[in-house]
């Protein structure tokens, strides 16, 4: 009977050591695991980083409770509501979006921003909660972005500036954070006054559009203007150049007439006044009518009309 016995229990001894052999081979296998593309694992053993960017692939690690493996995704790029929150395509006012200007105004400003992981391992042990993390960094930098800009600058020609700027003062600040999260865009959604001013914001705005239209209307009539009478100018100043050329020209041909006619005045002046007021005569006459009436009794003398033609 002790022999039995002693024969039962050795048996029973080998079952339950082959189970317990069987155990641990299938809870060592439970360690196999699979990274997929756009994702990077990060491998843990006994609560301590071992590997932080395991590729994508079929692996294999201590399961758990001696290991643990966490696969974030790296490729995924995320949006985030900076001053709303998005109800299918509906926006909801449900996060202050209201921000104090540089000139003591108040705007809502509501901005998208996307971002993905860059670091794996920061952004699972350092960044609890990205989607808060990025919107309270991003709302941040917006925040003091327009206390130091007047409201006139926001709504009209800093928009840009606006986005660009705020993309990298977050990006900073989550730097600072060390969250491992990369800003990849910001998009602006709406930069308004708050619904009860925002009439007398659109009559401010519309009131400074009409002043500067104005101003550029008088600004191009006065260039229109002013063109005309520099040309107007430049025109009489040439019209009185050449007027004076052509008097100098003829003066001066006149006065070498009279220098070459002086040696023969000299030797005969007589004849040199008669020969000059024929000259004239002629020419005078050459550009004038002459009418010829006989006398009114028959016996007088011949009545003679010259007119200059016309």
């Amino acid at each position: 009977m002790p022999g039995r016995a002693t024969g039962r229990s050795f048996r029973w001894g080998r079952w339950g050591f082959l189970v317990f052999v069987l155990g641990v081979c299938g809870w060592l296998a439970t360690g196999f695991f699979s990274v997929e593309p756009g994702q990077r694992g990060i491998v843990l053993r006994f609560g301590r980083v071992v590997q932080d960017d395991v590729a994508p692939g079929l692996h294999y690690a201590f399961p758990p409770p001696i290991g643990e493996v966490h696969r974030p995704t790296t490729t995924e790029v995320r949006r985030v509501e900076v001053g709303y929150t998005m109800l299918g395509r509906l926006f909801s006012e449900a996060r202050r979006s209201d921000m104090l200007t540089g000139d003591e105004n108040i705007l809502k400003i509501k901005m998208a921003v996307q971002y993905r992981v860059r670091d794996p391992s920061a952004y699972l042990f350092r960044a609890e909660e990205a989607d808060f993390l990025v919107e309270r960094a991003v709302d941040a930098a917006l925040g003091a972005l327009a206390a130091s800009m007047p409201v006139d600058d926001i709504l009209t020609t800093r928009k840009n500036e606006i986005q660009q700027r705020a993309l990298s003062d977050g990006q900073a600040l989550l730097e600072a954070y060390d969250a491992g999260l990369t800003l990849i865009d910001a998009n602006l959604h709406e930069v308004n006054p708050p619904a009860p001013v925002i009439d007398a914001f659109t009559d401010v705005g519309s009131a400074q559009k009409d002043a500067e239209q104005r101003v550029e209307q008088a600004r191009t009539w006065a260039a229109r203007t002013v063109s005309t009478a520099q040309a107007e100018a430049a025109r009489q100043i040439d019209d009185a150049r050449g007027l004076a050329s052509a008097r100098v020209s003829r003066a001066q041909g006149d006065a070498d007439r009279f220098v070459r006619l002086l040696p023969e005045y000299h030797r005969s002046a007589e004849l040199t006044r008669t020969r000059l007021l024929i000259e004239t005569f002629e020419r005078v006459m050459s550009r004038a009518r002459v009418v010829i009436l006989p006398p009114a009794d028959g016996d007088g003398p011949q009545r003679i009309t010259i007119y200059e033609s016309p």
